[in-house]
């Protein structure tokens, strides 16, 4: 998967909250357009129906961005406690 490096947590629960608020908005949305438009969809309907599915993918896709940046990474684990070691031994 594409690696986008948010070094904030806070940052990556932003992301991860607006990826929760595309997806659930766009789904919505879709559904609630289908219903009401069921026996007249036009060529337009099916353009606005395809833009409400790419802000759903794009929301799961900042859910999978934020979910990736907020699980512990052992490099960055591993980085952190070399570090330690090292402090602790000294010069």
């Amino acid at each position: 998967m594409l690696r986008v490096p948010i070094r904030s947590r806070l940052g990556n629960g932003v992301l991860g909250f607006l990826g929760v608020v595309y997806f659930i908005s766009a789904t919505a949305t879709l559904i609630y357009y289908i219903v009401t438009t069921w026996g007249a969809m036009g060529l337009t309907d099916y353009v606005l129906q395809m833009g409400l599915i790419a802000a759903a993918i794009g929301g799961l896709f900042f859910i999978a961005i934020a979910k990736q940046n907020l699980r512990p990474s052992s490099s960055r684990a591993e980085n952190s406690r070399s570090a330690q070691t090292a402090a602790a031994t000294g010069p």
